[in-house]
């Protein structure tokens, strides 16, 4: 799903920060670049092996500048429903409030399972609303998710307001979810991965999220997950793409396809 986002939101997603020195168990892949310059995106990756304790970096530069979540979101506000009890299981429907949200996924009463899969940002709206203000900011404060900025509506600052994660941020709070360290119970555990399984394919499974914010300056694009594949440990990704061009008829696929090439180049993706 994209967001309709003023021009000065995605303007942080450029923010050049000072490179990382290269060490042993980081690995600067620049070579990769032309992954995105293929398809007319600028982009950066960072990825976790957990398996080797290494790090991968696309453009490093970009890897500590902050962003909106945008639908990444998505996988804390899945936890935090559940946790809550604002959303009792993967089934539980809300009901649609007859406004035109411009695709039919979104148009319709929908449950919490469907509402992560068509990324229904309304659901979403409907689920923190339930928790409250200051709910809300408690389980953004108690995660350490971002800059736990509610700032522009609690109920929408993940897309058009002033919440901001960086890739590296992303990647901290992805493997505490993996790990199960953050304070929710192990069924919400249990519901919520469940919920994230985006493909299973020989042996290999891939929890993740897209997410996409469009304004004036152009679209920013994320995919976030991880990895799980027999006999080894997790792998955590972070892929984030942006364009001048809103219009870009393969960006909402690349966000995906990118991240996959490179998963496919460290031999953790089939």
């Amino acid at each position: 799903m994209r967001y309709i986002l003023p021009a000065l939101l995605l303007v942080s997603c450029t923010d050049r920060q000072p490179r990382p020195a290269a060490s042993p168990n980081h690995s600067l892949r620049d070579d990769l670049a032309h992954l995105y310059a293929d398809e007319q995106l600028t982009g950066s990756f960072i990825g976790y092996d957990a398996q080797r304790d290494s790090w991968l970096f696309i453009d490093s530069a970009r890897c500590d500048s902050a962003s909106l979540p945008a639908s990444t979101f998505k996988i804390l506000g899945t936890l935090i429903g559940l946790e809550s009890g604002v959303l009792p299981d993967s089934n539980h429907v809300i009901a649609w409030d007859g406004h035109d949200y411009g695709r039919p996924a979104a148009n319709r009463d929908i449950t919490l399972s469907q509402a992560y899969d068509a990324s229904v940002y309304w659901y979403y709206r409907e689920t923190v609303r339930s928790i409250g203000p200051a709910g809300f900011k408690h389980w953004l404060d108690t995660i350490g998710y971002g800059n736990a900025d509610t700032t522009g509506g609690y109920d929408q600052c993940w897309v058009r307001g002033g919440l901001r994660i960086t890739p590296r941020q992303q990647i901290a709070f992805l493997r505490k979810v993996q790990a199960e360290e953050l304070p929710f119970s192990a069924r919400t555990y249990a519901l919520a991965k469940a919920i994230m399984v985006r493909e299973d394919t020989l042996g290999h499974v891939m929890r993740a999220k897209t997410g996409w914010a469009m304004g004036d300056a152009g679209s920013i694009g994320w995919y976030v997950g991880w990895v799980e594949a027999p006999d080894r440990a997790p792998y955590f990704f972070a892929n984030r793409v942006s364009t001048s061009d809103t219009a870009h008829a393969t960006f909402a696929q690349a966000r995906i396809d990118i991240a996959k090439a490179v998963l496919r180049e460290e031999g953790v993706w089939p």
